[in-house]
């Protein structure tokens, strides 16, 4: 049985390494090959390896056929649609939280507020679909009080799934199909004058693109307690914590308080998980317990009750119910499983082992929910309880040693310590960070919430139906609980390096020390002898000072490095001394995938110049956090020699003054000065850290010919604007033009060129082929994202590029690139690569040649990551 338990769990892992969906035929053959194995009794025992992987794509399959083709059709065609269902998701109303020393701004401001919410659609343009499917939307001010449980028609405009796809972010695609939302969109606010309400008898199916009306106000309980428990809520700093260990809702958490609890490794405990839930189910059995100890019951009809049963049941009640306040997450879905199955084999007195306990939930979680093993929840959630046992059987023999209070607190200490620990390595790989106060964090905040703050807060749930006072009371006595364990925990966030953001090196050297802990914490009885152990302490104590040494010296030798090119690139604009120097070394052009915008890094012995930012939008969403600044983590560059913004449109400069609040830049090209004010990045701490300030003594810098420079042995020749268009003040005007983008030919000792171009249309490109007749690129970055005013076939000749890339949004309203451009770009037999369809793109430059990677292709290219 444990047997088989397991190699489902392997098969269900390893069917995620294939690149696509196996077709339905490939589907029911393993079926066939499953019941062919189970029926076999010496293969009996393997079929749960097929059987795994069978589920999970099986469940693949049907996932990526939710959507009708007549959906999908209207979809592409971009077409508004009318959508009739049921709102998922439960909503929250605005804090507006001030004390003397913090102050919550309202995430959802009433002026100007965005509504995103999960919605189960039934009909589409008031046709019944066969199957129900779920959506996410969003709602910018919202002409009706959205809450979970409502029926509503709506006016929308949706996209299939999808998410923006480059190595080292936020898999958006992932997150989607592991709540099992099969598109996305927006809600199309009516036409109608404000004020005007409709009711379910007025819905006409004639104009009803126009109007988006309330069906039926069917709220759920969980809607309705949350609403009821919120109104009561003190005015405390601390509020949004209070909500989210009641009822598991983070949204409304401000990003101060999530700095404190990601500095400090405490993020687990806000979120409603099995120590919650076991915590309740635990206390709940006991109360009950001693209860019917203490009170007499003389009555023959008690006597007939195995009172234990009375305290399960009551027990599994209440952690049902909390885990529906807290919306059936995953680590709740987890934690009812494991309690359900402990509670009946205790109920049936069947053995049930810790090692099958843990299977069994697995594959009841899997077989649920099977996309969440997608998920960081999924393997922190059973990896921590896994810990937690493991950590109990080895090291019994101590923890039964000496009175009930030592030993308690021996086990307290002991999972406490060995979870922070043996955490680490899956938290790096997960958030790419770890907190190195969070041991001293965990250790006082676990048994002081799990004593006080999470307590008072589940008393406070289950009182308000009953007495409102007492339940503020309660309130009242976790927040102050609260209040003091957070002073402890600012302190701790305020030391330096509390926290340490990962490279990919980094994660795997965390990763590699991990398992080297691992074992010789758990199996070194079976392995090893008492020299043995020695030796491998010894031997992990020299990979981990090796290691820190090589980190310090590297980090050193980059510097070094950086100072000895600049000096050369001084002395000669050509590259050659840098070619003598060091050799031809690759170099690499990163086309990141920013949607409707524009974001390409240069990047050559680990250092780095970025041509444009992407967008930023008014919700607070901005490229610089969402994609340019995870791959420079990823990547191990911590600061950029230089950014260059071609000009002032929102989709290509969006990004630059939140980068440069976290990103040392070494100097920025621009004609718009307005887009960027030296602050963090440019101070005197920063650059002496960096020790690129001497050699930048002008931090901003136009964008004009003169201005060509030499950067590790790459030639950055600027061919647009020219000097003409600065005298007549159109380049440096407020709202700089298509037409004033920064051109830009990069190009090294071997002759390999790139064209940057932004977004300058056809007369510009006529202008760049009269001014520079011998003007040819090896690699183009599409004008304007492929708009029909660019990429005129004179240019396209002149230069005859190897490869173009274009950057645009998926399904995007202006349809670039446009058809008429990718035929011209065909006729001229030039690949198009296009980051909607291929995610990021990674070039290489060496001495074989180009070699290009694709996040969809190469980089990641599994079937549940795009």
């Amino acid at each position: 049985m444990d047997w088989w338990l397991l190699t489902f769990f392997l098969g269900a892992i390893l069917s995620l390494f294939l690149q696509e969906v196996p077709a339905i035929f490939t589907l029911f053959l393993l079926l066939f090959i499953t019941i062919g194995f189970f029926s076999h009794q010496n293969l009996r025992s393997s079929s749960g390896f097929i059987f795994g992987a069978l589920w999970i794509l099986s469940q693949a399959y049907l996932y990526q056929h939710l959507l009708p083709s007549s959906f999908i059709e209207l979809m592409e065609n971009k077409q508004t649609v009318v959508i009739e269902g049921e709102v998922l998701s439960n909503q929250v109303n605005a804090l507006n939280i001030s004390t003397s020393n913090f102050k919550i701004h309202s995430a959802k401001d009433k002026a100007n507020s965005t509504s995103r919410f999960n919605f189960r659609v039934h009909k589409l343009n008031h046709q019944r679909l066969e199957s129900p499917i779920t959506i996410r939307l969003s709602w910018k001010n919202p002409t009706i009080d959205l809450a979970q449980g409502q029926i509503l028609s709506l006016a929308v405009k949706l996209k299939p799934a999808h998410g923006l796809a480059n190595v080292g972010t936020f898999n958006y695609v992932s997150w989607l199909r592991s709540h099992h939302i099969a598109a996305t969109g927006y809600v199309i606010n009516p036409k109608n004058k404000k004020g005007q309400e409709h009711s379910a008898k007025e819905v006409n199916v004639a104009d009803s693109l126009d109007k988006n009306i309330l069906l039926i106000d069917d709220i759920t309980l969980r809607q309705r307690l949350f609403d009821h428990y919120q109104r009561h809520t003190p005015n405390h700093q601390l509020t949004p914590i209070l909500l989210a260990l009641a009822f598991g809702e983070r949204s409304l958490l401000s990003p101060e308080l999530w700095q404190v609890l990601q500095a400090t490794g405490t993020s687990h405990l806000i979120a409603i998980s099995g120590l919650h839930v076991g915590l309740l189910a635990g206390s709940v059995f006991y109360i009950v317990m001693v209860v019917f100890h203490y009170i007499p019951l003389q009555s023959s009809s008690w006597q007939r009750f195995n009172l234990r049963h009375i305290a399960i049941i009551l027990s599994l009640l209440l952690a049902t119910l909390y885990a529906y306040l807290a919306g059936f997450s995953l680590p709740t879905q987890r934690a009812l499983v494991m309690l359900n199955l402990y509670w009946f084999s205790r109920l049936l007195a069947i053995k049930f082992s810790a090692k099958r306990l843990m299977l069994s939930t697995v594959f009841i979680i899997l077989i649920i929910s099977p996309f969440s093993l997608l998920t960081a929840s999924f393997w922190l959630s059973f990896y921590a309880v896994a810990i937690i046992f493991l950590s109990l059987w080895r090291f019994n023999y101590w923890l039964n040693k000496g009175a009930v209070l030592w030993r308690f607190i021996k086990g307290l200490l002991l999972i406490q310590v060995t979870l922070t620990l043996m955490l680490m390595p899956i938290t790096a790989l997960f958030f790419q960070q770890i907190s190195l106060v969070s041991i001293l964090a965990n250790i006082i905040a676990v048994p002081w919430m799990s004593v006080m703050s999470i307590p008072a807060a589940l008393i406070s749930v289950m009182l308000l139906p009953l007495s409102e006072p007492l339940a503020q009371g309660f309130m009242t006595l976790s927040l102050q609980s609260l209040t003091l364990l957070w002073y402890y925990l600012e302190l701790l966030s305020e030391l330096p390096y509390a926290t340490v953001s990962l490279s990919l090196m980094q994660q795997i050297l965390v990763l590699v020390i991990g398992i080297i802990a691992f074992i010789m914490c758990y199996f070194s009885p079976f392995l090893w002898n008492r020299m043995s152990k020695q030796g491998a302490f010894v031997l992990l104590s020299i990979v981990v000072s090796v290691s820190l040494l090589s980190a310090h010296s590297f980090n050193d030798q980059a510097q070094n490095r950086h100072l000895l090119s600049n000096s050369s690139e001084k002395r000669s604009k050509t590259g050659v001394k840098y070619q003598a120097y060091y050799g031809f070394t690759p170099w690499n052009i990163i086309f990141f995938d920013v949607g409707q915008g524009t974001s390409v890094l240069i990047k050559r012995d680990n250092h780095a110049i970025l041509y444009d930012t992407g967008a930023a939008y008014p919700s607070g969403f901005n490229m610089s956090d969402a994609v340019i600044k995870p791959y420079l983590q990823h990547s191990g560059i911590e600061y950029l020699d230089k950014v260059i913004v071609s000009h002032s449109d929102n989709d290509h400069a969006g990004g630059i003054k939140k980068l440069s609040d976290e990103i040392a830049i070494g100097q920025v090209i621009s004609n718009d000065k307005s887009l960027f004010t030296p602050t963090k990045s440019l101070s005197e701490d920063i650059m002496s850290e960096t020790k690129i300030s001497s050699h930048y003594p002008e931090p901003l810098m136009d964008c004009q010919p003169n201005n060509s420079f030499s950067w590790q042995g790459l030639t950055f020749d600027i061919l647009w604007p020219l000097a003409e268009r600065f005298s007549n003040g159109s380049v440096k005007s407020d709202r700089q033009q298509n037409d004033d983008s920064c051109v830009i030919l990069v190009s090294d000792q071997q002759g390999t060129s790139l064209l940057l171009t932004g977004d300058i249309s056809s007369k510009v490109e006529q202008k760049l082929i009269n001014i520079y007749p011998q003007l040819t690129a090896d690699i183009l970055q599409v004008p304007h994202h492929g708009s029909k005013t660019s990429s005129s076939q004179a240019f396209l000749s002149q230069l005859s590029p190897d490869l173009a890339l274009v950057s645009a949004g998926y399904l995007n309203r202006w349809n670039m690139p446009v058809p008429i451009v990718r035929q011209r770009y065909i006729d001229n037999d030039i690949p198009l690569l296009n980051s909607a369809e291929l995610g990021q793109i990674i070039i290489t430059v060496n001495n074989k040649g180009i070699q290009t990677q694709s996040f969809v292709n190469d980089l990641r290219p599994f079937w549940f990551s795009y």
